[in-house]
């Protein structure tokens, strides 16, 4: 496949592009074999956008000879080749990145996950006799050793607690929008890589649900990147997917952000999994977060976000004075929300209900809360989605009066509660 590279627009003006560099990396790549499918054993030819990846990443070099880019964002739909551009590029940070005692770790949401990537770059050096030849491979711990330079690729487990202290040459993050919480992130990239020169963090993953996840951050920063409203010079972002506004059932968006269409994926099966999404809402959201890379609001619609985006007008509290209304009251004390909500009927057919909510959680415990149930309940307080009560439990004495004060702006004819 023929392909004309240009470099990447974020390069910086003293920054260069060294293509001995780049080619050293791409040729390296091309002389691994792929191991899956209708492709296992054959050459490990780049696609375009695989090879722009590699060579921006690479190639693109400051004055001292370092890489620019530390940090790769990769966002793309599942079936596109991640594992193995990722396996691939684990490889190469092991065995050719001249880096001496190399330590290359592959991270995800639990061992398991990390260990696809881990699998995929196993068999690629058994099937490659000069890489196998200087090499151990160690299938129950999953790390490879390479003799060569005292380097090891080590898959993680998601425990945080152990992580300290690695020195970090290269990093493969898989599927980081399945994570937690930050803590992992922030452990494997935050300092553990200052005593390398030139460290590598590549995260890869596909789009996800929450919006309120180190993944989405690092999907916000990309896009700012990308649309230059943000400028991080050593982050490299690349974001194949659609957003809210694109039109999701439109084939030539399908073919924008598939890159690898029609080489590791084919047209009909996405296809066919588009028809099973307009025939169950519970296949929308799957469709449009593992096939187009759109963030969803949760990953199964039981009710289609079209309709439940209805609902999402401006509140007019103003308006709400005086009016008549029904309240539910869920009381806790210290492990669940206590949580107050308003239903304002319509008063003639040209209005909708309005439902206003109030959820509460004990101050002294909402930073152990945070960590516990992996929620931004302190973002939200801060936010003012959620209010506190003083101390360690709810103080039902403040949720009378506040029922009380909200009495005297609202007409609340009747509350039920959970007894």
């Amino acid at each position: 496949m023929s392909y004309h590279y240009e470099p990447s627009p974020f390069m910086l003006p003293t920054s260069h592009y060294d293509k001995v560099k780049a080619d050293r990396a791409v040729t390296f790549i091309n002389n691994l074999s792929h191991t899956k499918g209708k492709w296992a054993g054959k050459r490990f030819d780049l696609l375009p956008w695989q090879e722009q990846i590699v060579r921006d990443l690479f190639g693109i070099v400051k004055e001292d000879g370092n890489r620019q880019f530390l940090t790769a964002y990769i966002e793309i739909p599942k079936k596109n080749g991640k594992s193995e551009l990722a396996a691939a590029i684990a490889l190469y940070l092991l065995y050719a990145d001249n880096e001496a005692s190399a330590e290359v770790y592959g991270a995800a949401c639990d061992r398991n996950q990390a260990s696809i990537v881990f699998d995929v770059a196993k068999q690629m050096v058994q099937m490659s006799r000069p890489l196998e030849k200087r090499s151990k491979i160690m299938g129950a711990t999953k790390r490879i050793v390479n003799y060569s330079n005292a380097g090891f690729y080590q898959v993680l487990s998601a425990e945080t607690g152990t992580k300290h202290g690695l020195n970090v040459s290269g990093l493969v993050f898989d599927e980081i929008h399945a994570q937690p919480n930050r803590h992992l992130y922030d452990v494997l990239t935050k300092g553990s890589g200052d005593a390398r020169e030139q460290p590598l963090f590549f995260i890869i993953t596909t789009a996800g649900t929450d919006r309120n996840s180190i993944c989405y951050e690092l999907h916000t920063k990309a896009l700012d990147i990308l649309n230059g409203r943000k400028k991080d010079t050593s982050f490299y972002p690349v974001v194949y997917g659609l957003s809210d506004e694109d039109d999701w059932n439109d084939e030539a968006n399908w073919r924008r952000v598939n890159p690898s269409l029609g080489h590791t994926i084919g047209i009909d099966r996405v296809r066919e999994a588009y028809e099973q999404a307009l025939d169950n809402p519970a296949e929308e959201n799957v469709f449009k977060q593992l096939r187009l890379n759109m963030w969803t609001s949760s990953s199964v619609a039981w009710i289609p976000e079209h309709v439940y985006a209805k609902g999402n007008a401006p509140i007019d509290y103003v308006a709400l004075k005086g009016r008549d209304c029904y309240a539910g009251l869920d009381l806790s004390s210290t492990s669940d929300i206590t949580a107050l909500v308003l239903v304002f009927p319509p008063r003639n057919s040209e209005e909708n209900y309005i439902i206003l909510p109030f959820f509460w959680l004990p101050e002294d415990t909402l930073e152990l809360r945070c960590r516990r149930d992996h929620v931004l309940y302190d973002v939200w307080e801060r936010q003012g989605y959620i209010k506190t009560t003083e101390g360690n439990v709810v103080h039902y004495g403040f949720i009378e009066k506040f029922i009380e004060d909200l009495s005297e702006i609202y007409h609340i004819k009747e509350i039920a509660y959970d007894r």
